[in-house]
């Protein structure tokens, strides 16, 4: 078939050494078998596979690590930061790679999804703006080629002046080695419920932050930041190909008072620049798509201003009807709620 990609479905060695043929392109995490892996010990959630996509005399175009959500009304698919394309990818392939996924996943087996979730750098007209985004569009992001004393130059005034108070303070960090789980079921998801209390907004299940520890448990590290050995603010970090990501986090009103995130992140910022990490990523500021992460955008911009684009996420209906009639009543229960 002229008007699709031919797909192959990779295990762990062959993707190890597919991705070798991407060159310098920065493949996220969650493009792995190894995010593959935590979602598949996540209830409601199923890792289909990572797949190489490629032209008639087999040259490489893309790679996706793709994952079926089970969710009640429906179930969709979400190749999250990707496909991740060999080089950027012009229109006319773009729409060639939505048709080979709709082709690759319409199978029976699949449940009939309502849509793929994908990344793309253009918009084309097989794609749609998501009725509910679950994908930033913005991030700051520290370059950890410049040295400690120009990454704290490079913050703002009253960043710098919270790093200093956390010190003053008496607030210690350091990283959690042994009885994660233990630790941050007991000590650190309490402060994330205070958090989004205090925030408005709703958290994961303890599953997903414990799951993620214990799968990842080479790619991730859980920080703490403490006033007199007592956690008062927390934060998960994950690692790959030498790209570092502030993944979650969560601080209660002590740590607020004493500054204790300031100095958290600059610790762990000195830590991902040892562990040879070329960047860390603070994972989202309130762009277009996310306006509810003002609040955290205000503290994220304290260490740098350095915003970059994030390659927007599109939905990639398989019956435009299905999906038209879906988001359409969702926002109809919404607004009578």
């Amino acid at each position: 078939m002229n008007d699709i990609f031919k797909y192959t479905p990779l295990d762990e060695t062959e993707f190890q050494k597919i991705t070798s043929d991407l060159g310098s392109t920065n493949l996220p995490i969650e493009q792995t078998p190894i995010w593959g892996n935590f979602d598949n010990h996540i209830q409601g959630r199923e890792f289909l596979g990572s797949f190489k996509y490629t032209r008639s005399d087999d040259s490489l175009i893309a790679i996706a690590s793709a994952t079926l959500y089970k969710q009640k009304g429906r179930n969709w698919i979400w190749i999250k930061h990707g496909p991740v394309f060999k080089t950027k990818p012009d229109t006319k392939t773009i729409d060639k790679m939505c048709n080979t996924l709709r082709h690759q996943f319409s199978d029976s087996q699949y449940e009939t999804p309502l849509f793929i979730r994908l990344s793309t750098s253009a918009k084309t007209s097989s794609l749609k703006t998501p009725f509910e985004h679950t994908m930033y569009d913005q991030t700051i992001i520290i370059d950890l080629n410049k040295s400690e004393d120009e990454i704290l130059s490079d913050m703002n005034q009253s960043g710098r002046q919270g790093y200093r108070r956390a010190i003053k303070a008496g607030i210690k960090v350091h990283e959690v080695k042994k009885n994660q789980v233990k630790i941050f079921q007991d000590q650190c998801y309490p402060i994330l419920l205070e958090t989004g209390e205090r925030g408005g907004f709703g958290v994961h299940p303890l599953a997903i932050y414990t799951t993620l520890l214990e799968c990842l448990s080479e790619n991730a590290r859980l920080y703490v930041a403490t006033l007199d050995k007592v956690i008062i603010a927390w934060a998960i970090t994950t690692e790959y190909n030498k790209r570092s990501l502030y993944y979650y986090g969560g601080s209660n009103i002590l740590a607020r008072d004493t500054y204790a995130p300031y100095l958290l992140h600059v610790e762990i910022i000195k830590d991902m620049k040892k562990h040879g990490n070329l960047s860390y990523d603070f994972m989202g500021i309130a762009g277009k798509n996310y306006p509810s992460l003002a609040n955290v955008t205000q503290f994220k911009m304290k260490f740098s201003k350095n915003i970059t684009d994030v390659t927007e996420a599109y939905d990639l209906p398989f019956s435009n009807m299905r999906y038209w009639l879906f988001s359409n009543l969702l926002r109809l229960k919404r607004k009578l709620r």
